[in-house]
């Protein structure tokens, strides 16, 4: 997993997949959702240093957070299906070790992704990971929850998070278990626009548009896809205003809201 290995490889505590098999159907061995939470525990930037907002990216674990209190729920409720809980965990730090702008390095999957940027960091653990649940797991749906983007806060501002999904059913059971907990989520597109901006120059991939400044949550997106295998059906949720930016309004603290884990579990309840 030499993408989650690259953004995490030179800090203190070293990059980690945490993988939770849950088999709550004991008729069937077939996985049904595997649920992947972007765990960045503290984002810097790396070399491509934070300008703004570095205070607060202890909250760019949002994601796997989110997931964390998913697997609790399920847990707790026992639910009837089988499902895996996965966690991209790695602290994009600064030193000798780390990785660069300007680096081509191999997925899992077998892309090279040139590293446009390296606070472009989430997608390159979650892609990876990706790789790893489809291939030892093979879900029939994988649900991903990330702190990914701050273009998504430019599109719908910070109570608000990004819903993408190649598959129409899936995306109105994320829509109604959106409507369901509250926590609001909007469905964006990925056209063939934002896919040609994440092609590589001297790779298969950028994991940062060259051509374009705009449209950076859907374009983010567009880079994931490239990971998702065919016949599985996916959502991405890009969270990063309503984890970590939303101001604080009843019954919803200010910053690190736990937002996604209550979405889950409505989504994984339903029948």
């Amino acid at each position: 997993m030499n993408l989650l290995h690259a953004v995490g490889r030179c800090a203190v505590s070293p990059p980690r997949c945490v993988i939770v098999k849950y088999m709550g159907n004991p008729d069937s061995d077939e996985i049904e959702t595997a649920i992947v939470g972007k765990g960045i525990c503290h984002d810097s930037g790396g070399l491509n240093l934070k300008m703004t907002y570095i205070e607060r990216m202890h909250g760019d674990k949002g994601g796997a957070c989110a997931v964390a209190g998913a697997l609790k729920g399920t847990l707790q409720l026992q639910i009837k299906k089988n499902l895996v809980f996965a966690f991209a965990f790695a602290d994009n730090g600064i030193g000798a070790n780390a990785f660069k702008p300007g680096d081509i390095i191999k997925s899992m999957k077998g892309l090279h992704v040139e590293i446009g940027n390296t606070d472009a960091e989430g997608r390159l653990v979650l892609c990876d990971t990706f790789t790893y649940v489809q291939k030892h797991y093979k879900p029939k749906r994988l649900v991903d929850l990330a702190t990914l983007t701050g273009a998504s806060m430019i599109a719908l501002g910070t109570t608000t998070g990004c819903l993408y999904s190649n598959d129409d059913q899936v995306l109105a059971e994320l829509q109604k278990a959106s409507a369901d907990s509250f926590e609001a989520m909007w469905h964006m597109p990925i056209t063939d626009e934002h896919r040609e901006c994440m092609k590589g120059r001297y790779s298969d991939l950028n994991n940062k548009s060259y051509s374009t400044p705009f449209g950076g949550s859907c374009t983010a997106a567009a880079y994931l896809e490239n990971f998702i295998e065919e016949g599985t059906k996916w959502a991405h949720l890009d969270i990063c205003g309503p984890v970590i930016m939303q101001p604080a309004k009843p019954p919803v603290g200010a910053d690190c809201t736990g937002f996604g884990a209550s979405l889950l579990l409505h989504y994984l309840t339903q029948k």
